[in-house]
């Protein structure tokens, strides 16, 4: 049996890490995007012992969420999974690849299985917050569009809700690319980003607009210490255009502007730059 699934990518602006004991009510407040491009899975299931095998651009590859996420959909059934992974962008630069990855196999798994798309998001929550590598990600990509993360976990837990606004954008990748988990687990890090996270998210359920969003994502890009030198000059020369900020937690850029090829042009003397849109559809098999 196969079955082939796409789920877009997703950028965070301004987030606020909650804890909780129980999975499904860990998360993140905050409000980000979801974005055309993303990761196509292409999934494989046949009679076995409950071996996962995982592929990513073609190479065979150690990828402990996307694993996490195709065992808890798969329970104790013994099929052996073949997944092959396509991403559209790099990885480790606050585009949400690791939960697009993982909710694209385990999206066309429950199909396979005959389970509903809700697994689908849980298996794929759950895998992402024991690996610490996206906390709202999975629920941000759930509601699709420009979503703001009013109280965190996975919906129905979580409460999400959609902006208005529809963008065309340019991504630049200017650095190297920082492992979420890594960053979270540094405690002075984590403090300033929830006290900066938390005013933002805050401010901006107050006034849910796309120019306040920018806004404060450029505060909270500037108070939570996570942009470098280079990730200040790329948003301050983007800004001339139009609207940006920086892709939480990446070495990245996210903008927007009417005159796109402007854009694209400012950005690529930072590295390399990518074209999307705003996307609204979510997952979906292909």
């Amino acid at each position: 049996m196969k079955a082939k699934a796409f789920c877009p990518g997703h950028i965070t602006g301004l987030f606020q890490v909650c804890q909780h004991e129980d999975v499904m009510t860990c998360g993140s407040r905050g409000a980000g995007l979801s974005i055309s491009l993303g990761v196509i899975s292409d999934v494989e299931v046949s009679e076995g012992t409950g071996k996962v095998d995982i592929w990513l651009n073609g190479l065979k590859a150690d990828a402990p969420v996307t694993e996490r996420a195709v065992r808890n959909i798969l329970g104790d059934r013994q099929l052996d999974v073949k997944v092959r992974n396509e991403l559209q962008l790099p990885v480790a630069q606050g585009f949400g690849t690791s939960a697009a990855g993982s909710i694209s196999a385990a999206w066309a798994l429950a199909h396979l299985l005959g389970l509903p798309e809700k697994d689908a998001y849980a298996a794929a929550h759950s895998a992402e917050i024991i690996n610490r590598t996206g906390m709202g990600d999975v629920s941000g990509i759930m509601r699709a569009g420009i979503e703001l993360r009013r109280k965190p976990g996975l919906p129905p837990i979580g409460h999400v809700d959609r902006m208005n606004g529809h963008m065309d954008l340019v991504l630049a990748v200017v650095g190297p690319s920082i492992p979420t988990a890594e960053m979270l687990s540094k405690k002075e890090t984590l403090e300033k980003i929830n006290s900066v996270g938390s005013r933002c998210v805050d401010s901006l359920m107050k006034e849910p607009t796309l120019e306040n969003f920018f806004r404060l994502s450029n505060e909270f890009m500037d108070g939570s210490g996570l942009a470098t030198p280079e990730i200040r000059r790329a948003v301050w020369e983007a800004k001339k255009w139009g609207w940006a900020s920086q892709a939480m937690i990446g070495n990245s850029v996210f903008a927007t502007s009417p005159d796109l090829d402007l854009l694209s042009e400012t950005l690529s003397q930072f590295g390399e730059v990518f074209r999307c849109s705003v996307d609204t559809k979510g997952p979906r098999l292909l």
